[in-house]
């Protein structure tokens, strides 16, 4: 098994994985790759939330190249973001997402 290296998305980054419309595929196959064993090498507290909890959606991005994997934190609205590479079929990587701050409800002290 290949080595995980923890990858922190660029915005920009992010944003190249999440070309055109996304759909939800939460239910609707299995994944083409785990996600837990990148996600236990991640520390909460360096991400600036207390604890990852489970994911809530997986989403792809209209190429059909990318999921993203929406994992709860303890936070409202803030997720964590691990984008699936499917046709190398491993985590490309992850990007912490705060829905207030995103959709200029509040901003970052």
């Amino acid at each position: 098994m290949p080595e995980i290296q923890l990858r922190e998305l660029t915005e920009s980054e992010f944003l190249d994985c999440s070309r055109g419309s996304m759909s939800d595929v939460t239910s609707a196959q299995q994944p083409v790759a785990d996600v837990w064993p990148y996600v236990d090498l991640l520390d909460p507290r360096s991400l600036g939330v207390l604890a990852i909890r489970d994911v809530d959606y997986v989403y792809r991005d209209a190429s059909q190249r990318y999921d993203h994997v929406v994992i709860a934190t303890d936070t409202a609205d803030v997720f964590l973001v691990v984008i699936v590479d499917r046709r190398a079929r491993r985590v490309f990587g992850h990007r912490l997402l705060d829905l207030i701050f995103e959709y200029g409800l509040a901003s970052r002290h």
